[in-house]
């Protein structure tokens, strides 16, 4: 099955993620974290679920639950997973289930746009250390999303810096003038 949400696709299946058509690469527990959830989105899931299904016959702390979640809220931002106080996490995002027939239209169109250059792939940030980290059952904590798996939705300050920026201009515009005007 596969799902889509916001500028995302993911492939339960495959556990394969997409922005935009990039693959973003998961880690192991990461990706069947966001399967789990996508899968349950309609349910409030415990911490006893999630490390159950994720790390099953493993004994690891709740901490590693914290921390996929950090980093899928890094990736995704931090509306996509709610926390539910002492019962759990639920998913927030709409999701869409692509068909087969949309995913025919999808290659289809894309056959037609496409060039000779093959699809990049991105990194998020927790996956930029070496290939030795992915074996293990606890993947480190990364606070600040990565600027290429963070959602493309602006922000207050990057819409506040822009008015500046136009404001500026005009202002220096205006002062331009004024001082032509003096001079001559």
């Amino acid at each position: 099955m596969k799902f889509s949400f916001q500028i995302f696709q993911f492939d339960c299946e495959h556990k394969i993620l997409t922005r935009h058509g990039k693959v973003i690469k998961l880690k192991d527990r990461a990706a069947n974290m966001l399967k789990f959830f996508i899968l349950n989105n309609d349910r409030i899931l415990s911490k006893a679920e999630l490390l159950e299904t994720v790390w099953p016959d493993k004994t690891v702390s709740e901490q590693v639950v914290f921390q996929n979640i950090s980093h899928l809220r890094a990736i995704f931002g931090n509306d996509a997973i709610k926390t539910f106080s002492k019962r759990g996490y639920q998913w927030q995002l709409e999701l869409t289930e692509i068909t087969e027939q949309a995913e025919e239209v999808a290659a289809a169109l894309e056959s037609q746009a496409a060039t000779s250059k093959a699809p990049a792939v991105e990194e998020s940030k927790a996956e930029g250390e070496s290939k030795n980290n992915e074996s293990s059952d606890s993947p480190q904590q990364n606070d600040s999303p990565a600027s290429d798996s963070s959602p493309e939705q602006p922000t207050q300050e990057s819409k506040s810096t822009t008015w500046l920026g136009i404001l500026g201009a005009a202002a220096l515009v205006v002062a331009t003038a004024i001082w032509m005007a003096v001079k001559s």
